[in-house]
């Protein structure tokens, strides 16, 4: 079983991968949620962090705040993709589970020192609070088990041509923790979860099985879906996020190849992860594992039996139509 933290700045996405990551207890255990700023601001990402817990009956996971801004420069948000509180404007209870006194940092230092070499981090939003570990304590990363992440991308960008939004907003993090010497990195980029999309017949679904959580899901996802069509012309919507959750449930949802990833602090590429597969590039020494594709109907099956093992037959049945040349 893992034993994890999420460094998370929710968001819509996050909100789904916290919701899966819940969802398997016989795989994954929480052992925490900090916050940081990105998708939205970082009183909203801790507000959004509670009243998810608080959804799937975890208020015993607790919820450390964290950095507010960038290590540079100021912070930028994603109004138009997750709505002005981060989860598509929809009113949700904020739970009101007690903030720890430990900023994330704090914890994240304490919580390594006392489980050395047994917890895996998963941060599935910008690296801030991840490099402020690293620079408050030297032994932090030889601490940590490994890191499962989302964000970076070998191929494409969705903040400019090359740079994907975790690792542009703040990239002078990113790149302390790539340059850390942690035992264990996986990097679940662009290039892969934008293989994972959310179809309008399987958000129809969720709608359908009319439960708490899949309504929730579904309407968290109305602004995403409506961003995605009004930039892409696509219509549904990607679960970034998810793919860390789904990777530490079931490894083989991902394969995976090993590279030496740079990050990019300046200029016109800005944020940029520059992904130099060891295999070609003989003379890099590699710092992390880059997802390079996805099993998506595994994902999708994955997804909805853990969350909703009263309708797998259905979802199984959905996801191949909609996956059928995959």
């Amino acid at each position: 079983m893992e034993r994890i933290i999420i460094d998370t700045d929710p968001g819509i996405d996050d909100a789904m991968a916290i919701l899966l990551a819940v969802s398997a207890p016989d795989k994954i255990k929480i052992e925490a949620l900090t916050t940081v700023d990105g998708n939205t601001d970082i009183d909203h990402a801790t507000q959004n962090a509670s009243a998810i817990l608080k959804l799937c009956g975890r208020e015993d996971i607790p919820v450390y705040k964290g950095r507010g801004e960038p290590l540079r420069g100021k912070a930028e948000i994603c109004e138009s993709s997750h709505g002005d509180n981060g989860l598509g404007d929809v009113k949700i209870d904020n739970g009101r589970i007690p903030l720890q006194r430990e900023s994330a940092e704090e914890y994240l230092v304490r919580a390594a020192q006392d489980n050395k070499d047994v917890l895996t981090l998963m941060p599935i939003g910008p690296l801030t609070n991840i490099a402020g570990a690293v620079q408050r304590d030297e032994n932090f990363v030889k601490n940590i088990k490994k890191i499962v992440l989302m964000g970076g991308a070998e191929h494409c960008g969705n903040m400019s041509p090359t740079a994907e939004f975790n690792f542009w907003h703040d990239p002078e993090a990113a790149k302390v923790v790539f340059e850390a010497g942690f035992k264990e990195i996986v990097m679940v980029g662009l290039d892969v979860t934008r293989k994972a999309f959310l179809t309008p017949a399987m958000r129809e679904l969720l709608y359908q099985i009319n439960t708490p959580l899949s309504g929730f899901i579904h309407q968290i996802t109305r602004v995403y879906v409506d961003s995605y069509w009004e930039k892409l012309k696509n219509l549904g919507c990607e679960l970034c996020d998810v793919l860390a959750a789904a990777y530490l449930i079931d490894d083989s949802v991902l394969k995976l190849k090993d590279a030496y990833v740079e990050i990019e602090t300046a200029g016109l590429c800005r944020g940029t992860s520059v992904v130099y597969p060891v295999e070609i590039w003989k003379d890099k020494k590699k710092n992390c594992k880059v997802a390079s594709d996805l099993d998506v109907k595994r994902l999708f099956r994955l997804f909805f039996e853990k969350q909703f093992p009263d309708h797998k037959e259905s979802a199984a049945a959905l996801i191949e139509q909609e996956y059928r040349d995959q």
